[in-house]
C-alpha cells in the first residue's frame, strides 16, 4: 500500500460469510441448512453431513421449512425455467436429553431453574436514522432536530441505568442513513428547504456522533458506533459511484480518526462503516448478528422481500438474525421465529408535502431496545 492507500484507509466492517451452520452445546442444538431442491430422504444422512453421531445426537421436534421460487432463463431461449427451492432448520439433541425430557414433572423442574428471559448478556442498542441534518420544515429545522436528538441518548442514558442490572455487556450505536438532508434527492430541488451548507452539515453530524459516543463512553466496556449511508448522505450523482461515496459514513471515519487520538478514554469503542462497495453491512453486536442498511433499497413494505432474496443468493445478509433500517420515517416492526426488522422512525421535523397528501405525521425519535442471542426486548421509541 502506498500513502495514499493509508491515508485513505477506514473501518470498513469484517461482514461473515452467509452459509448453512449448526450450534450444538453438547446437550441440544440446532441445524440450519442452505437451499435445497429436495427434502432430505434420510435424517441421519444430514445428521453425518453436519458431523454429529445418528446414534448419540437425534432430530427433535417438526423442522421450520422455508421455499421460495427460482426463476432462470434456459441457456439458448426465450423460456424460463421455475423451481421450487427450501431450506430447513432442525432442533437437535442428544439422545439422553430426549430421554429426560419425556417426565413431565422434570420439564417443569427444569423449566424453574430456566434463566429468566430478560436475564444475561444484553446488549443495548441506540438505533437512531434519519436525522436529517439541514432539513427545514413547519416545525423546525436543524436546531430542533438536534434537540430532540440530544434529549433521545439522555433518554438512552436513563434506560441504561434503569436495565443495567440485567446485565448489560455493551452498546451499540446505530445510525442506519440519512444522517444530513443533503443536496443530492431528488435531483437538488430540496435546495430552498435545506437550511445549513454541505460542510456545515457534515460538521454538525461529526460532533453529533462524538456527543452520542462521549455519553456512553463511562457506562460500559464495549462500544460500537455504526453508520451506513442513506440517500440523502450521497456525496454525488452526477457520475455513477459507489456507494461508500457518502457523507455518513466520512463523517463516521472523521470520528474513528479522532477517537484513536485518545486510545485511553476511547479504545474500547470501535466504528464500523460497510464497504465502500456496499451500502449495508452484516456485523456481529454481542451474540447476534445484525445487517444494517439504510432501507431505500427496496419499496414501502418490502424489507423481508429484500432480505429473502439476500438469503437466497447467499448474502451476508441472509445470516442475520436482526435488520436494522430506516427510510420510512415512522416506528416498524416485522418479525418472524429467527428474524426480526427493525425500522427507525425519525428524527427530523416532519414532510409538509407528506402531510398535505396523507395527513399523517411521524412520531420523531430513537430506538432503544436490548438485544440477546437475536432476541430483542424492552424497545421504546425515546
Amino acid at each position: 500500500m502506498g500513502l495514499a492507500d493509508d491515508l485513505a484507509e477506514y473501518p470498513a466492517a469484517d461482514e461473515p460469510e452467509f452459509t448453512p451452520r449448526t450450534e450444538f452445546d453438547g446437550g441440544a442444538g440446532f441445524i440450519q441448512t442452505g437451499p435445497l431442491r429436495d427434502a432430505p430422504k434420510d435424517y441421519a444422512e444430514l445428521l453425518a453431513q453436519f458431523g454429529y453421531d445418528p446414534a448419540r445426537v437425534r432430530i427433535v421436534g417438526h423442522p421450520r421449512i422455508s421455499r421460495w421460487q427460482q426463476r432462470a432463463r434456459i441457456r439458448g431461449t426465450n423460456t424460463y425455467e421455475t423451481t421450487w427451492l427450501q431450506a430447513f432448520r432442525f432442533h437437535i439433541a442428544t439422545v439422553e436429553s430426549i430421554a429426560e425430557a419425556a417426565d413431565i414433572d422434570d420439564i417443569a423442574r427444569r423449566a424453574r431453574k430456566a434463566p429468566k428471559t430478560g436475564s444475561g448478556e444484553h446488549w443495548l442498542v441506540f438505533q437512531a436514522s434519519d436525522t436529517q441534518i439541514g432539513k427545514r420544515s413547519r416545525d423546525g429545522s436543524t436546531d430542533e432536530i438536534l434537540h430532540r436528538y440530544f434529549e433521545s441518548v439522555e433518554s438512552a442514558v436513563e434506560e441504561f441505568k434503569r436495565t443495567k442490572r440485567l446485565g448489560i455487556a455493551g452498546i451499540q450505536i446505530s445510525m442506519p442513513g440519512d444522517c444530513i438532508e443533503g443536496n443530492q434527492s431528488q435531483r437538488g430541488r430540496n435546495m430552498v428547504l435545506t437550511q445549513e451548507t454541505i460542510t456545515e452539515q457534515t460538521r454538525i453530524l461529526r460532533r453529533l456522533m462524538m456527543h452520542t459516543v462521549e455519553r456512553f463512553a463511562p457506562l460500559v466496556d464495549q462500544i460500537t458506533l455504526d453508520v451506513v449511508g442513506g440517500n440523502h448522505d450521497d456525496a454525488d450523482r452526477q457520475q455513477n459511484n459507489y456507494p461508500g461515496n457518502n457523507w455518513a459514513t466520512e463523517a463516521a471515519i472523521a470520528v474513528d480518526d479522532a477517537l484513536k487520538l485518545n486510545a485511553a478514554a476511547y479504545g474500547h469503542v470501535e466504528v464500523r462503516v460497510p464497504n465502500k462497495w456496499s451500502g449495508h453491512m452484516t456485523v456481529p453486536v454481542g451474540d447476534t448478528v445484525v445487517t444494517i442498511i439504510h432501507g431505500h433499497q427496496w419499496r414501502r413494505g418490502g424489507g423481508m422481500t429484500w432480505w429473502a432474496n439476500q438469503a437466497h443468493n447467499l448474502q451476508p445478509a441472509g445470516g442475520a438474525q436482526i435488520l436494522q433500517c430506516g427510510h420510512w420515517h415512522e416506528w416498524h416492526i416485522e418479525s418472524s421465529a429467527t428474524k426480526t426488522l427493525i425500522q427507525s422512525s425519525t428524527m427530523d421535523c416532519g414532510s409538509d408535502w407528506y402531510r398535505d397528501k396523507t395527513g399523517a405525521e411521524a412520531r420523531r425519535g430513537a430506538l432503544v431496545y436490548l438485544l440477546r442471542s437475536g432476541e430483542v426486548s424492552r424497545m421504546s421509541l425515546l
